[in-house]
């Protein structure tokens, strides 16, 4: 029943056998009585405000990055998250965010046709291939069984018939001289094949601030890059709250977000707060932490890693996305959009990696509007440049946004762009701060 699925996230995280294991523990965990099995499950969800979302997954097959980390956190339980995550010896980030990705598409295979499971079927073991909660998920087959005995005496009997003819052959021959063996023919020297390049890991490195204690892990590619990070950690949280081990490796790629991370340190001393980077990944969980702490650590952490594929930011936009009760209207929704920042590559209608889960979000909720809601995306920019310029700039990027909405499944007739480059400024264009709100989309409700 999970086999693809665990093939998929054992690729899509890094996870290896681990994927198995944590697909295995999650669906334990929905069926265990200790946690109030399914019903629950769908209890911890609403009473983190996210029953109607929750609800949207049964019977159906959602989509990827339809749940944050952080709501995964939240909804499934964070103690629970952090034993599944103890248990498999991983980050407790790495759970929340491979979790975020695998559970609404464990709760719609289970409900499948809309029926609530109540308990584990008699077939339950089988969903898992040959996934077991010990070995993991190995991918194979099952070995055969061996040969029975009785087929001993078939290779058996042949055997000392052969050895007989063999000793027998040698009293026969053992006057004669032994004849020299034939010259080797020539050979020509072969160059020995060039190797092929070993294949080059991410660099990794995973983050927990659990109380001022911090526990690390990680993978970089020289000892300079591991004593430059260890140093500045031990100078920031000092050498008695910190645990954990950095390995090195050569054949791992540059961590491009070292430099960064490490002038960083000092504003990221939050309780609570955990991160970890693959490569040009950042996945980021602050549901430990107050509301105050998340806004102000996730705008510094996007503020420097802009160009890289962020996971679990919280913003304002996402908390309210997040608070929408059922039944929200249509100006209930824009007004939560329009707390969100999306970005551009400067001079372009090319959204920022940044921006995608931000849009998601929006997407998310965009689909769970009231039916007939119809909305505009409209494209704001400040007054530097020409104006006809930025009118045809704005234009592309409200289709760009409306683009990537369609592309996240929302209905193509619910949406639609409008440029308005210059002409509605909603602070000052005399100095930079004013300029970067006018540079905006906003959203409005249409009739």
């Amino acid at each position: 029943m999970f086999e693809s699925l665990i093939r998929e996230a054992a690729s899509r995280f890094h996870l290896g056998d681990n994927a198995g294991r944590l697909v295995r523990q999650l669906v334990d965990t929905i069926f265990d009585p200790a946690y109030g099995g399914f019903a629950g499950l769908r209890k911890r969800f609403d009473d983190a405000g996210l029953d109607t979302l929750f609800a949207s997954w049964i019977g159906t097959t959602p989509g990827d990055n339809v749940l944050q980390p952080d709501q995964f956190s939240a909804g499934f339980g964070q103690n629970l998250a952090s034993g599944i995550a103890s248990k498999l010896g991983i980050p407790p980030a790495a759970v929340n965010m491979a979790g975020a990705w695998l559970l609404p598409k464990i709760v719609g295979q289970l409900t499948q046709g809309g029926s609530i499971p109540s308990a584990r079927p008699a077939n339950y073991d089988g969903w898992f291939g040959t996934t077991t909660p010990a070995a993991g998920y190995s991918g194979g087959g099952a070995r055969p069984a061996a040969a029975a005995s009785g087929g001993f005496w078939k290779w058996l009997i042949p055997l000392i018939i052969l050895i007989a003819a063999f000793l027998l052959f040698r009293s026969c021959k053992k006057d004669e001289a032994a004849a020299p063996p034939p010259p080797a023919p020539a050979t020509t020297a072969q160059p020995a094949p060039t190797p092929e390049p070993a294949a080059q890991a991410n660099a990794r490195f995973g983050f927990e601030n659990m109380d001022g204690n911090v526990m690390v892990n990680g993978r970089v590619a020289a000892d300079a890059d591991k004593t430059r990070l260890w140093d500045a950690l031990k100078a920031t949280y000092g050498e008695s709250n910190l645990s954990g081990d950095i390995t090195v490796d050569p054949a791992t790629l540059p961590a491009n977000w070292l430099d960064k991370l490490i002038a960083a340190l000092p504003e990221l001393k939050a309780k609570g707060l955990k991160f970890g980077f693959d490569g040009d990944k950042l996945s980021i969980d602050t549901s430990g932490m107050s509301e105050a702490d998340r806004f102000a650590v996730s705008d510094k952490l996007r503020s420097l890693f802009g160009g890289f594929e962020i996971s679990g930011l919280w913003d304002r936009a996402a908390a309210a996305l997040a608070g929408l009760k059922a039944g929200f209207s249509g100006a209930d929704l824009v007004k939560a959009l329009n707390l969100m920042n999306i970005y551009f590559d400067t001079g372009s209608a090319t959204i920022t990696r940044d921006s995608m889960e931000t849009l998601t979000s929006a997407a998310n909720a965009i689909k769970q509007a009231p039916a007939g809601t119809r909305i505009e995306v409209g494209g704001h920019t400040d007054n530097t440049g020409d104006a006809a310029a930025n009118v045809t700039l704005s234009q592309q990027r409200a289709d760009a946004v409306v683009a990537k909405l369609a592309e996240l499944g929302v209905a193509a007739d619910t949406l639609t762009a409008k440029g308005y480059g210059q002409e509605k400024p909603r602070a000052s264009n005399d100095n930079e701060e004013g300029r970067a709100q006018n540079r905006r989309i906003e959203f409005a409700v249409t009739k």
